[in-house]
């Protein structure tokens, strides 16, 4: 009988609980359709657990922090291929990259989430358009110099930050 007492208050705990997660899941599918790569913002933001109680707000703070992973694994990418290369060609573009990257991890993503933080948009639009002319800069600089490429596991790198770079712009953009 003591089951039976507590049964209304544990259904109505389950059906209050189960708004919030389809309102997440709604939020997030709603969200990442109005962007360029669907998919990928999908993914970014399920793979963080807070994406499911997260307004659009938290949601583009947590595709901001994506962006700022990313970008200091790119960093970290291209620091490696500069200690493993002795080709001076090869390193005066990575020596590029780096610097590119280096902004994009230290500057722009830290700031443009400072600036969400306190509701200063245009900041943070200024600071993720920045970061998003990292990849096409470093791209640049290898068709700049004749016989270089860019290895193939940086080209990778270029276009996931690029995708995620324009994601969370476009997030940003529909904040306001």
């Amino acid at each position: 009988m003591n089951f039976l007492a507590w049964l209304p208050l544990f259904l109505l705990v389950n059906f209050l609980h189960q708004p919030t997660t389809l309102v997440g899941a709604d939020l997030i599918q709603e969200t990442c359709q109005k962007t360029r790569y669907p998919a990928l913002c999908v993914k970014t933001l399920k793979s963080n657990p807070r994406s499911s109680t997260a307004d659009a707000k938290g949601l583009v703070h947590i595709m901001l922090e994506a962006n700022l992973a990313n970008s200091k694994l790119t960093l970290a990418t291209v620091s490696k291929l500069l200690k493993e290369s002795s080709d001076k060609a090869l390193k005066k573009c990575l020596d590029v990259c780096a610097e590119e990257y280096d902004t994009a991890a230290n500057d722009d993503f830290p700031t443009a989430i400072q600036s969400l933080e306190i509701n200063d948009l245009g900041t943070a639009k200024i600071h993720v358009s920045a970061a998003f002319d990292a990849p096409g800069n470093c791209r640049d600089t290898f068709s700049e110099v004749p016989g270089v490429q860019a290895p193939p596991d940086l080209s990778k790198l270029n276009d996931y930050f690029e995708q995620l770079s324009v994601t969370a712009l476009i997030m940003l953009n529909n904040l306001g």
